[in-house]
């Protein structure tokens, strides 16, 4: 921030002082400002003057007239190294310029009171806007920064904004590592007064990695909003949240726990295995509708297919790694590429390369391709123990993953096939979801033509599939371009979960040929795809967006059955058993110490999806009464028509089967 803003950092830094106390930080504020503070304000009072005075003589200079393209075609005249994007916005509307945080230039993040060097393609940036969000965020880690730096008489460390906020690293020990000059390069908001709202939510500890030993540094997160009624609304948002955290479904619905002796590993009691391989078999049903293959592969593999796919190189720290039976060499030790003993092994991180080998095990034709197939198991990841969060970033879990082998004339066809498929799965699931092409990364394995050709089939691919999509360059993966699915969730959360993968590289590395049509070996094109992404994570996303009230297909709580009294308690088992013999989910309650009106209730609130009700009326006519969760009563049924229509629901995936009962 720059000086003219220290009036409003000021304000700021009182508002701040009880919620960095809140956060459990000593506040006892600095007496005066240090001598270090001192002399840096002094410094950048002096290398701002320097600024505006070399900015002045630039724009003498280089006086001249430039285009600016604004938003929806118009185009206006402006004066290089004069005019700033905030005088346009103020051109256009008081609105816009006191709403925008910040402007994009030619495709570059700019501050809003940055002049113009030449002809533009200006582009507004609002708090609505991820990349307004971003700058938003990363403004108020300053005003958080400049808080425990005159309050604490903390050292500033990392500060960025996050997908959902901000966060500051601070060292909070008794020396000082000399005078600190923030040198960002921003862009940051035009002054402290946009920021309207801002709470601090957590304070934990965090490492500081140097050549050293590490530092133990005090990490401060928040989230700020332009106005007070914005916080509010996010406060309640977060209250919503909060109810529907998925950690908290699982254990009131005895869904799925942890336990400290297989950390990052998940336990599914049986209501949530229940519901986990519904999900599976969601997918092995659309499997089989479109011609995928499912196998099985090894979990534990020599060092040796990691090194030929090249994940070895990259993604080594993030492996379980173990030493062969009989070796005395530690897990690290490099292999002798000549010899032939295998001393270290890895568990599997994704199931591409063991794929690859199934491909390779004989002589393939191209009748066989286009190949898909689709795999189930457990795979390993060594994530930090820090980044691990309920069943959304675990060590051990599974995807639904498939691997599909084809001819490059076939590669259009099968991307639109994947996209097909995320499409069919998403609208069941009810997600609304957003699609992203991310390219080639600095660290990218293979030819930049060959990355070229890849990137060119998936945008005509999206483009061809009519759904909105956005470019993310640099992001893909280190063997090739990819597609990433956004879904939203019932509190319009973003979560990345599908993915379509396309890969030039890993049928070279394992030397993948076909006999094409006239003969002659060819090369196959390999693409990666998956819809849930990680069962687990999927599990997550569904509990936090049904909230517990699962639909009927998914639900560990279909039908409750409640005998009015004891005299209906054996027909009530009868049911129940019926239920049960069709592979529904059927409970008993037959509590004689509750009212009938309570044990409805007690249902209800378990979220079962329906209750059957049987008294005596029910019993000689061997019929149900049906209630829903929502305690809208449905009417008598036969008892099997009930179970039948119930199947019909589950069938279908109807997500509303209490409402077309």
């Amino acid at each position: 921030m720059v000086s003219r803003n220290m009036g409003l950092c000021q304000r700021w830094l009182r508002l701040r002082l009880s919620v960095l106390q809140a956060c459990g930080l000593n506040t006892a504020a600095v007496s005066a400002p240090p001598h270090w503070l001192v002399e840096r304000l002094g410094l950048f009072e002096k290398l701002w003057a320097a600024q505006t005075k070399r900015l002045a003589s630039v724009a003498q200079k280089e006086h001249r007239t430039i285009t600016v393209a604004l938003p929806g075609g118009q185009k206006v005249k402006a004066v290089a190294w004069n005019t700033t994007p905030y005088q346009l916005a103020q051109q256009i509307s008081s609105t816009l310029a006191n709403t925008a945080v910040a402007a994009q230039v030619n495709g570059e993040l700019y501050d809003l009171e940055r002049p113009l060097e030449k002809d533009s393609d200006l582009r507004f940036l609002t708090f609505d806007s991820a990349e307004g969000k971003a700058v938003f965020w990363h403004s108020s880690t300053h005003v958080l920064g400049a808080a425990a730096e005159q309050l604490l008489g903390a050292v500033l460390c990392q500060g960025p904004s996050t997908e959902c906020g901000f966060f500051h690293d601070f060292f909070l020990g008794k020396e000082r590592c000399g005078m600190l000059v923030d040198l960002c390069r921003g862009p940051h908001l035009r002054h402290t007064g946009q920021i309207g709202g801002m709470k601090l939510l957590t304070n934990s500890s965090s490492l500081w990695k140097s050549s050293g030993a590490p530092e133990t540094l005090q990490r401060v997160s928040g989230i700020s909003f332009p106005s007070s009624k914005e916080l509010r609304a996010w406060e309640e948002w977060r209250e919503e949240a909060e109810l529907r955290d998925h950690r908290r479904i699982g254990k009131e619905q005895e869904l799925f726990f942890f336990h400290e002796l297989s950390p990052g590993s998940c336990f599914f009691l049986p209501r949530g295995t229940r519901v986990y391989n519904a999900l599976v078999s969601f997918i092995r049903a659309e499997y089989t509708r479109r011609g995928f293959l499912e196998v099985r592969t090894p979990t534990l593999f020599s060092t040796k297919l990691w090194e030929l796919s090249g994940h070895w190189e990259h993604y080594q720290e993030d492996m379980f790694a173990l030493q062969s039976p009989g070796s005395d060499r530690p897990a690290s030790y490099q292999r002798d590429p000549t010899s032939h003993l295998i001393d270290t092994l890895a568990l599997k991180p994704m199931n591409c390369p063991a794929h690859c080998l199934m491909f390779a095990h004989r002589p393939r034709s191209w009748r066989e391709l286009p190949m898909r197939l689709a795999d189930f198991g457990a795979l390993h990841r060594a994530e930090a123990s820090g980044s691990l969060g309920g069943l959304t970033r675990l060590r051990c879990f599974q995807q639904d993953d498939a691997h599909i082998f084809c001819a490059p004339d076939q590669l259009e066809a099968e991307i639109r096939g994947c996209l097909d498929f995320l499409r069919s799965v998403y609208t069941v699931l009810g997600f609304s979801f957003q699609l992203v092409l991310s390219t080639r990364p600095s660290g990218f394995l293979g030819e930049p033509c060959l990355w070229d050709q890849a990137e060119k089939v998936l945008q005509q691919a999206l483009e061809e599939f009519g759904e909105p999509w956005n470019l993310n360059p640099g992001d893909g993966a280190f063997y090739g371009p990819k597609i990433d699915v956004h879904l939203q969730d019932a509190l319009g959360r973003p979560h990345q979960c599908g993915t379509v993968q396309l890969d030039f590289q890993l049928p070279l590395r394992f030397d993948l040929q076909y006999r094409g049509r006239t003969g002659a070996l060819e090369r196959p094109v390999l693409i990666h795809r998956a819809v849930l992404g990680s069962v687990e994570r999927m599990l997550a996303v569904l509990a936090e967006s049904c909230g517990g009230k699962w639909p009927l297909w998914l639900s560990p709580f279909q039908v409750m059955v409640i005998p009015v009294g004891p005299k209906q308690e054996e027909y009530a088992r009868e049911a129940q058993q019926s239920l049960q013999a069709r592979g529904l989910v059927g409970d008993l309650d037959a509590d004689a110490k509750l009212t009938l009106s309570r044990r409805v209730r007690r249902a209800q609130l378990a979220n079962y999806n329906f209750q059957f009700v049987v008294g005596q009326k029910e019993q000689s006519e061997r019929t149900v009464s049906i209630r829903t969760r929502a305690n809208h009563q449905l009417g008598e049924r036969g008892l099997t028509e009930a179970v039948g229509r119930l199947l019909e629901l589950q069938s279908a995936r109807i997500p509303n089967a209490e409402e077309v009962f």
